[in-house]
C-alpha cells in the first residue's frame, strides 16, 4: 500500500499541474485584456458625468437611449458670457463676420474618451464653442457606468445615428449641419460612425489609430509568443465582450466616407505606439474626400519655419510597389493645432459642403500594416 501512495501524489501532480498552468495563462491573458476592456481615465475619477459649471461653457442637459437600449447622458456646450483662456485664444484670430459664418455649423459631435467623456471633452469644446458652435457632449460608456466593457467604437458608434435623430427633432431640420471631432478613442469612435451615417457632413480626427490589432501588437515585445498572446488575448475578450481586435478598424471605415465628407486627420501623440503617424497617413490615404489634409507636429528635423513636409511612402511590395508623396502640414504645438481648426472649417470645411454632391469613386481598402 505504501508503494502506491507515491503513484497517487505524482498522478495528482500529473493532474493538477495543466490544470494550474491553464488557470495561470487565463488569469494572466485576463490582465494583459484588462486594459483594452475597460481603458480607464483616471484624471476623473470620483467626479459625476456633468460637471455643475466650468468656465467659458454653459450646459444643456439632454440624454436619449442607444443602440442597447442604455440611457446616454449628454449635454449640450454652448458659450457662456465669460471667456476661458483657450477661447480667449481662438477669440483673438477670429472675427465677427467668422463667428458668424461657423454659426451655420449646427452640431459639433465631440468624443475624446470612453469613460469620464463629457469632462474629457470638455478643453476641445472650449476652442469650438469660443467660435460659436454648438457642441454636442456624451458618455459613450453610458448612464452610471451601465456598459461595463468597451468595444472601441464598434458598438459605441452605433449610439451616433440615435444621437443626431434626437438632435435633428430638436433644431427643426431633416439634416442639420454636423461635424465630428474626435480625439483618441473618440477619433476613432467618429471615423466609424461616419462611415454609417452621411448626416456627418465633416470628420476633424485627432490620434485615431488605423487598426486595433496592430496597435496592440506594437505595445508588445516581439518575439516567438506575440502571435500567441494576441491571439489567446482575443479568445478572452471574445469570451466578454463579444468582438476580436481584427473587428475594429477605422482605416477600413475611412474608405465608405463620401467624396463630399471633408476630413483632417492630425497626428499629435507621436512617441505613442497606439497611434503614430503612419496610422494618420493610412487613414489619410483611405479617405475618398475631395477634400482633406493631415497635420502633424514640428520636430527638431524640420525647418523651423517649415510649413509643410513631404514624406515619401511606400505601398505594395514586388512588382506592385508603388512610391509617392503627401504633404504633410506642420504646426508647432497643441494650442496652435486647436485654433487652426477653427480656421479650416472656416476655409475648407464651409466651402466643401456648399459645393454640388459628386459620386464616390470606388478605392482599394489598405490597412494599417500597409508600408508607408
Amino acid at each position: 500500500m505504501r508503494l502506491f501512495r507515491p503513484l497517487y501524489i505524482i498522478l495528482l501532480i500529473v493532474i493538477l499541474l495543466p490544470v494550474t498552468g491553464a488557470l495561470w495563462v487565463w488569469q494572466y491573458m485576463g490582465r494583459l485584456a484588462e486594459p483594452i476592456l475597460l481603458p480607464l481615465n483616471e484624471d476623473y475619477n470620483n467626479l459625476s458625468a456633468v460637471p455643475e459649471q466650468h468656465l467659458g461653457i454653459k450646459f444643456t442637459d439632454i440624454s436619449f437611449k442607444g443602440w442597447d437600449t442604455t440611457e446616454i447622458t449628454a449635454v449640450i456646450a454652448e458659450k457662456d458670457e465669460e471667456d476661458s483662456s483657450r477661447q480667449r485664444s481662438v477669440l483673438s484670430g477670429l472675427n465677427n463676420q467668422q463667428t458668424d459664418k461657423l454659426k451655420h455649423i449646427d452640431y459639433a459631435l465631440v468624443c475624446v474618451d470612453w469613460d469620464h467623456g463629457i469632462r474629457s471633452a470638455l478643453p476641445l469644446a472650449e476652442y469650438l464653442t469660443a467660435a460659436g458652435i454648438r457642441c454636442i457632449l456624451w458618455e459613450p460608456r453610458g448612464k452610471d457606468s451601465s456598459r461595463p466593457y468597451c468595444t472601441h467604437g464598434l458598438k459605441e458608434s452605433e449610439d451616433v445615428p440615435i444621437l443626431i435623430d434626437a438632435l435633428a427633432a430638436r433644431c427643426g431640420k431633416e439634416r442639420p449641419i454636423i461635424i465630428a471631432v474626435g480625439q483618441g478613442y473618440g477619433a476613432g469612435l467618429l471615423l466609424q460612425a461616419a462611415a454609417k451615417d452621411d448626416r456627418i457632413r465633416g470628420l476633424v480626427s485627432i490620434d485615431a489609430f488605423a487598426s486595433l490589432r496592430e496597435s496592440i501588437s506594437r505595445t508588445m515585445p516581439e518575439n516567438i509568443l506575440s502571435q500567441v498572446k494576441l491571439a489567446l488575448m482575443d479568445v478572452r475578450i471574445n469570451r466578454y465582450v463579444g468582438f476580436e481586435c481584427f473587428d475594429v478598424v477605422p482605416v477600413d471605415s475611412a474608405t465608405n466616407l463620401n467624396r463630399d465628407t471633408p476630413a483632417l486627420i492630425i497626428n499629435l501623440q507621436q512617441d505613442n505606439p497606439i497611434r503614430t503617424i503612419n496610422d494618420a497617413l493610412t487613414i489619410y490615404r483611405q479617405l475618398p474626400s475631395d477634400t482633406k489634409e493631415v497635420w502633424t507636429l514640428r520636430t527638431p528635423t524640420d525647418d523651423p519655419h517649415a510649413t509643410t513636409r513631404v514624406q515619401h511612402c511606400t505601398v505594395g511590395q514586388g512588382e506592385n510597389e508603388r512610391t509617392y508623396d503627401i504633404e504633410i502640414h506642420l504646426k508647432s504645438g497643441e494650442n496652435e493645432v486647436y485654433t487652426a481648426i477653427i480656421h479650416w472649417l472656416l476655409e475648407q470645411f464651409l466651402t466643401a459642403i456648399d459645393k454640388p454632391h459628386v459620386s464616390t469613386p470606388n478605392r482599394p481598402i489598405l490597412t494599417s500594416d500597409t508600408q508607408l
